[in-house]
């Protein structure tokens, strides 16, 4: 018997509860097994790590099916499972991490020029304020990529190098089923 959770549209922190209550079902029975079926253009990838980190001890039991877009982040909850079946029509994507500057734009516009023409003006001491958030963000974003590249090289049949090398490239990088078997993405086509 199996327990079954959507994944669906953009990534957030409620699909962090649909994945909790699969697995108190999965703790409360230790017969039942888990599949989570995935239709997602991607979301927030520090809920993608925290799905990953929830399943990791239920993998065995755990089984993703991907049957349309499987991309960004939701490809991580994709690869959190032993066993990962892409329908005949799946389209995994991949892509290097990216941020969107929320916050950042109240912040910055603040010091406009008063003079008009949308220039900044910044004090030195503003400038090293903007400059250190800048900095935190992209020692974020690296422990992001590094942790993604781990888990694609010890699930998918891509080293860590070669994964990385895959999504530098500055446009997303689409997989159809084929392709996501040969590299070891998913474990099966259906």
């Amino acid at each position: 018997m199996s327990y079954i959770a959507n994944i669906t549209g953009t990534i957030n922190g409620n699909h962090t509860h649909i994945i909790q209550g699969a697995i108190n079902s999965l703790i409360a029975d230790p017969t039942l097994e888990l599949e989570i079926h995935i239709e997602s253009d991607g979301g927030d990838p520090d809920v993608a790590k925290h799905i990953f980190d929830l399943l990791e001890d239920y993998r065995s039991r755990t089984t993703t099916i991907a049957n349309g877009k499987c991309m960004s982040s939701a490809v991580l909850i994709f690869l959190a499972a032993d066993t990962r079946i892409a329908g005949p029509n799946a389209d995994f994507m991949i892509h290097p991490t990216s941020w969107i500057l929320w916050g950042m734009y109240s912040f910055l516009k603040t010091y406009r020029s008063p003079h008009g023409g949308g220039d900044l003006t910044l004090t030195l001491s503003e400038v090293y304020t903007v400059q250190a958030q800048l900095n935190t963000a992209v020692r974020r974003l690296t422990e992001i990529e590094d942790y993604t590249d781990e888990i694609f090289a010890s699930r998918a049949k891509l080293t860590k190098k070669q994964f990385s090398l895959r999504r530098s490239v500055n446009t997303d990088q689409h997989f159809t089923a084929e392709e996501s078997l040969q590299l070891g993405i998913s474990t099966k086509i259906i």
